[in-house]
């Protein structure tokens, strides 16, 4: 399948022309308007997919090594919104390159999940990366409007198994035995999701700041099941990096900016999301009964938010993948 180049790069400038005496204010701005475009650092590779499986045409947002490929192929990161993680994850990966030739350590592939340009709306992300289930029981939402179409999480799912992942095989060499899937708040959900359902669908996985209140207890339900099902016995327990930032069940210090009223309700929502009591509480769950099925590694990142968590843990997640099992 043919893949077409994509390449995004942003610079920002100030000047602080106040500083400056007038001569030099002049020269400066006849240098501003001379600006050229800078080459960006990194290249990321788009591919062009119809999902039979989902009725629409999907984007695979790829970040490859320049190194060649170790004995067995390149490790491999599949990430969920694609769109928001593809730069920030191969700007890691390259700087985790430089680094990792010290030690004879090549970086992973990086796949980024993408909807077409235009198709990225909160409803379509909220329905495929929700999980099938016969009832919600979900508390308003903040904005006040109704909930939309939710459910399509297996069906994506499906999707990135028998569609997404075989293309990367094909186009990529990729090791097929360290493949990582990630994901943040909805799409950590769906991590861990994958994991309690589909565990031998990866080789390990990351989940950042799941929002594993939506429609509680089901994620916790479906944990216990895989964890005291005695068929599940994996040769080596699988890696799990799951982290929260400290400060995602309080208010952050831009939210002291806010109207009282909406300050309050954000409030409100953040206490019912309880998104670290929850991670802890999972935490405590795999760690009780997943000795030997699964390698937890858990954090509560201090002075982190929901946003913040998530770089954060892109950077251990390519350290993870790198490392040799």
């Amino acid at each position: 399948m043919p893949y077409f180049c994509l390449t995004v790069f942003v610079i920002t400038t100030a000047i602080l022309t106040s500083m400056l005496a007038p001569k030099a204010q002049a020269e400066t701005q006849a240098a501003s308007a001379a600006a050229t475009e800078m080459q960006p650092t990194q290249t990321i590779l788009e591919h062009v997919v119809h999902s039979k499986i989902l009725g629409r045409d999907v984007r695979l947002l790829v970040w490859k090594p320049k190194q060649d490929a170790p004995e067995g192929g390149y490790p491999v990161i599949y990430s969920f919104d694609g769109e928001t993680s593809i730069t920030v994850f191969a700007e890691f990966a390259g700087q985790a390159a430089m680094l990792g030739k010290r030690y004879g350590l090549v970086p992973p592939v990086i796949v980024g999940f993408a909807e077409m340009p235009g198709g990225y709306t909160m409803e379509r992300r909220t329905h495929d990366y929700t999980p099938y289930a016969d009832h919600y029981e979900l508390s308003e939402r903040p904005n006040g409007f109704e909930w939309p179409e939710l459910g399509g999480g297996d069906t994506y799912l499906d999707a990135v198994m028998n569609e997404f992942k075989p293309l990367i095989n094909a186009q990529y060499d990729v090791n097929r035995t360290r493949e990582t899937l990630f994901g943040h708040s909805l799409a950590g959900m769906m991590t861990l999701h994958a994991l309690a359902t589909r565990p031998d669908a990866f080789d390990a996985y990351v989940a950042v700041s799941p929002s594993l209140w939506f429609n509680s207890p089901q994620r916790f339900e479906e944990m216990t099941a895989l964890l005291s099902n005695p068929d599940f016995a994996p040769k080596d327990p699988i890696p799990l990096i799951m982290t929260v930032g400290s400060k995602e069940s309080g208010l952050s210090n831009w939210d002291s900016r806010l109207s009282d009223e909406d300050r309050e309700q954000r409030l409100i929502w953040k206490k019912m999301n309880a998104m670290v009591e929850n991670t802890e509480k999972m935490a405590d769950l795999i760690t009780e009964q997943g000795k030997g099925k699964i390698e937890l590694d858990f954090a509560v990142l201090e002075r982190e938010n929901h946003h913040t968590a998530k770089p954060i843990t892109m950077s251990r997640a390519i350290e993870m993948a790198m490392t040799p099992r």
